[in-house]
């Protein structure tokens, strides 16, 4: 059965829970392979854990009419869950992930000044790059 047979099934109410374990171990490696980049920050199982729970929501909210495949659907779905457990359950202090975000952009750009002239840049310089 397709996956997007099984999303139908579901949305009908039949087998429910049958369907979304099947659903969940037919596509577990590409759901491996969404969590990956993650897997430093988490264990594997809680991120795949809440990867069905992403699942699930892309369940709820996929639109057969639309002509696009379920998984590629999903995707977003399961990133969204996933990076929001992240955020969340990562660190002991909780920050905006918008935060997180700009603490990336200016990580970055210190290792680009650092490439480009050989020394850690002052607050200065940085301000400037920025």
């Amino acid at each position: 059965m397709s996956n997007e047979q099984l999303v139908e099934q579901i949305r009908n109410g039949n087998h429910v829970t049958e369907n979304m374990q099947r659903l969940y171990e037919n596509n577990l490696p590409l759901l491996r392979k969404f969590i990956k980049p993650y897997i430093h920050l988490e264990s594997e199982e809680d991120l795949l854990q809440e990867a069905f729970f992403g699942l699930y929501e892309a369940v709820q909210h996929y639109e057969s009419s639309e002509n696009v495949l379920f998984m590629t659907y999903a995707y977003y779905w399961i990133r969204q869950s996933v990076v929001k457990y992240v955020e969340n359950c990562g660190s002991i202090i909780r920050r905006p992930s918008g935060f997180k975000q700009k603490m990336n952009r200016y990580n970055k750009s210190v290792q680009e000044f650092m490439q480009e002239y050989g020394k850690t840049p002052t607050d200065w310089e940085m301000a400037e790059v920025l």
